[in-house]
This record gives C-alpha cells, sequence and structure tokens, in this order.
C-alpha cells in the first residue's frame, strides 16, 4: 500500500512490520573509496533491529524525486533503529550523511534529564555493544539536530549516561529542506572525549525522541557513509553486516 503525503510518496507498512530485526550473519560486502553505513532504498534488507527505550517512534519508509529515505515520527516515544557495522575510522575518517527535519521540540534540553529530546540525531558506537536490542554502554558519539537554545558544534554530555554517550550539535531548527553533513571522526571523538578512539565503530543507529517533551518530533534520513583509502589507493577498514 502506497500513500501520498507532503510531496512524498510513504509506504504503507512500518519498517518493523516490514522484515525481521533478529541481526543476521556477517557478510562482507565489496569495499569501495566510499561505503554506505545505510541507505533508505536498501533499508529492508539492511536489518535494523528496533531499539526500544520508551514507546516506539514510527519509523517508515518514504521516497520522493530524489529516491527512498527512512522517515521517523516520535510517537511520546524514544525508541531507534540500530544495525551493526565495523568500521576503522583510522582507514576510514570521514563521515557523510543527509538528514531534514519538520519539526523539532522547541524545549528540549539535551542537557536536562526530562527535558531530553531529540528531533535527529546518529549514533556511532565505538565498541561492541553485544546484543543490539539491549545494547551494552560503550563510548558513543552521538550527532544531533536540535533547536537552537544550543549552539552548533557544541559538545554536550549525556545526562543519561554521562561520560558515556558524548553528543556533538550538528544542526538546529525546523528547516523542511535536506542538508548533507560531512564530519571528521577521529577529530569529533578527540573533541568529545578527550582521547583518540580506541575501539571501531561497532553500530551505528538513528534516533528520534520525544517521550520527555511530548512535543511534535519529524525527521528523515536518507543515507550515511564513511569515506575510506590509504596512501597506495587499497581501501581497508571497513565491513557491513
Amino acid at each position: 500500500m502506497f500513500i501520498r503525503s507532503s510531496g512524498f510518496i510513504l509506504i504503507g507498512c512500518t519498517i518493523a512490520s516490514c522484515a525481521s530485526f533478529e541481526t543476521s550473519q556477517q557478510s562482507t560486502k565489496p569495499a569501495h573509496p566510499s561505503m554506505f553505513l545505510f541507505q533508505g532504498s536498501t533499508t529492508i534488507e539492511d536489518r535494523w533491529a528496533h531499539l526500544p527505550l520508551r514507546g516506539k517512534t514510527n519509523y517508515i519508509l518514504a521516497s520522493d524525486k530524489d529516491g527512498v529515505m527512512i522517515r521517523a515520527e516520535a510517537k511520546h516515544s524514544a525508541s531507534g533503529l540500530i544495525r551493526r557495522v565495523n568500521v576503522d575510522v583510522g582507514h576510514c575518517p570521514t563521515l557523510e550523511w543527509q538528514w531534514r527535519v519538520d519539526a523539532v521540540q522547541a524545549s528540549a534540553d539535551l542537557k536536562v534529564k526530562d527535558k531530553e529530546d531529540v528531533a535527529a540525531s546518529l549514533f556511532l558506537l565505538f565498541g561492541d555493544p553485544g546484543f543490539m536490542s539491549s545494547p551494552d554502554p560503550v563510548p558513543t558519539l552521538r550527532y544531533v539536530w536540535t533547536n537552537d537554545q544550543h549552539q552548533k558544534d557544541t559538545v554536550i554530555d549525556n545526562p543519561y549516561l554521562p561520560g558515556i554517550v558524548r553528543s556533538i550539535v550538528v544542526r538546529t531548527g525546523e528547516s523542511g529542506r535536506w542538508f548533507t553533513e560531512r564530519r571528521d571522526l577521529q577529530s569529533d571523538y578527540q573533541r568529545a572525549f578527550g582521547k583518540p578512539p580506541g575501539e571501531e565503530i561497532h553500530a551505528i543507529a538513528l534516533f528520534t525522541d520525544n517521550d520527555q517533551t511530548e512535543e511534535p518530533a519529524i525527521a528523515f534520513y536518507r543515507w550515511a557513509k564513511v569515506n575510506c583509502g590509504s596512501s597506495d589507493g587499497a581501501v581497508k577498514g571497513i565491513q557491513i553486516r
């Protein structure tokens, strides 16, 4: 079933109902100088796991003239999508992704527990988190899109997992426009944690929530990729599971 809404075509099933969320056996895809960590067009075969904290954010596939994306709408909820990857940031130091936010929580404050909601975010888990539906705490770098209470490029310690999850504010405010971001993973990790990464990236997660403010939050995630290479032109340091 397809539903046309606000310039998008929504695929009439949640990601959860379209695919199993148990992680599959590891498989290695061909390596390229740029490797996608996810794409909207391959969401179902990517076998994301649902990451529940409170309630269930509605993640659904949508498409426009530029292709397929993941649409996230928070429903008084805090939940995400997570999948395994293996990225050595020494060989793959640059992260790029494309996202959009149509509704952001005006009263959210990432420093305060009872206001800690985010319109859109990408989590990168440095270290093996174990089972995907209930991951163990490992050093986690989070790129966020929030309201304009926080200045861009600010590093914020998570009030629920201090010292474990550190957020970098990438973009603020509602836009209704797509943006492509580019970040230096080693530099950002060093700023957030005060030292170089000690582990590879073992998982990536998408997270939109409004369980604290209960204010509307709508975001779109189209793709994310890392750029890899070495001085001899060889590509190393990444596997997608």
